[in-house]
């Protein structure tokens, strides 16, 4: 098993490679960071702190964590996040969006309440990264996101598309980075174990019974049936063959159903 250096060492690599490869972050400027309180989003401030010390990029990192009114956290979670934070020159905020679980619960909402309540904190970071006049959002989702991500659509939404390491919103006036979405999942959370950090276990009253849940389940099943197959399907995702696909008859696609 590898000890927390060595992970530690793998998570930075593959952060800076992803980040540099795809030009996430600015020469000067703020960023966000989405904090959920969950292993990701956590070792994504530690990650990000610790590559900072090593650029000659001039940013400053603004950890935002959106309370969306599901459960309140105690005072003891708060203090050890913003101590976290503190600890990695980073001041955290802590937003009160608790409209955000009344709407998701509400029977007046027709879509899953995963993808309301993602829309919603989503917006909610963007206003915030607005108002301190930041441009970029780093969010923590790693390679099993990414993986879960391609089949959910494909499952339920049925369209061929994943999450992309750098996303650009609103014609380029803000940008979503992902500098952790080639680490496994099971790293991340490891580290964060090992380090003892302030993990925050999960406060959605539908976290066991989602569809991604469902998705996650299905792709643990075949990969310990055949393995190596969640391997092939990230990998599928640069050998796009745009040939066999059958985009280009979007328009007759509800004659053809009929």
């Amino acid at each position: 098993m590898l000890s927390a250096n060595k992970i530690k060492t793998l998570l930075l690599r593959r952060a800076a490679r992803t980040s540099a490869i795809f030009n996430m972050f600015p020469d000067e400027g703020k960023v966000v960071i989405g904090l959920s309180g969950g292993a990701d989003s956590i070792v994504l401030v530690d990650i990000l702190f610790e590559l900072s010390r090593r650029w000659r990029k001039k940013v400053s990192f603004y950890p935002i964590l959106i309370d969306q009114g599901f459960f309140s956290l105690s005072d003891g979670e708060k203090n050890k996040l913003l101590e976290f934070c503190a600890n990695r020159n980073m001041d955290l905020k802590i937003l009160e969006r608790r409209e955000i679980s009344r709407i998701v619960q509400s029977d007046a909402n027709k879509f899953p309440p995963c993808f309301t309540c993602s829309r919603m904190r989503r917006k909610a970071l963007l206003e915030a990264a607005n108002e301190i006049g930041a441009r970029t959002i780093a969010l923590g989702h790693h390679r099993d996101d990414l993986i879960e991500t391609f089949l959910l659509n494909i499952f339920f939404s049925r369209k061929i598309s994943a999450i992309m390491p750098k996303q650009e919103l609103f014609s380029g006036l803000f940008f979503i980075v992902r500098p952790m979405i080639i680490i496994d999942e099971d790293y991340i959370k490891r580290y964060a174990k090992m380090r003892a950090y302030p993990v925050i276990e999960k406060n959605c009253p539908f976290d066991k019974n989602t569809q991604r849940e469902w998705i996650k389940k299905l792709i643990a099943q075949m990969e310990l049936e055949r393995q190596g197959i969640k391997n092939n399907i990230f990998r599928a995702l640069f050998h796009p063959k745009d040939e066999y696909l059958w985009g280009e008859f979007e328009k007759i696609s509800e004659k053809l159903l009929k």
